[in-house]
């Protein structure tokens, strides 16, 4: 099979996946809203930093998705894996805020229980 012809399958594939290059609206899109615009330099080759154009075509074809939300998606899962899901707290409670939890919860009555069956 020739080049021309690799190509040509190529785009009529991305045709049918209706895939979108980086940056494309759609029809009837209102653009970028309140975010803005992120320049990406695809590599060479694939590699631990970064994909080659075609890898990401691929990706958009194997997830129906255009290449925009192929970014999204990878930078999402990146942001729920790295970064804490809440905010830090101030560590461990000392013993003088324990013992006024203690003071201020009352003195709290343990009752046996037999069963909770019958």
């Amino acid at each position: 099979m020739s080049t021309t012809q690799t190509r040509g399958r190529r785009k009529a594939a991305e045709k049918r996946a209706r895939v979108l290059p980086l940056g494309t609206m759609r029809p009837g899109s209102r653009g970028l809203g309140k975010g803005g615009k992120l320049l990406v330099s695809f590599r060479s080759k694939d590699g631990l930093l970064g994909v080659t154009r075609g890898t990401m075509r691929k990706l958009a074809v194997e997830l129906s998705l255009n290449e925009t939300q192929v970014v999204h998606l990878a930078l999402r899962r990146l942001a729920d894996s790295i970064l804490p899901g809440y905010e830090p707290d101030d560590g461990p409670l000392t013993t003088e805020q324990l013992a006024a939890i203690r003071r201020l919860a009352g003195r709290q009555e343990i009752r046996s229980i037999s069963s909770t069956l019958l």
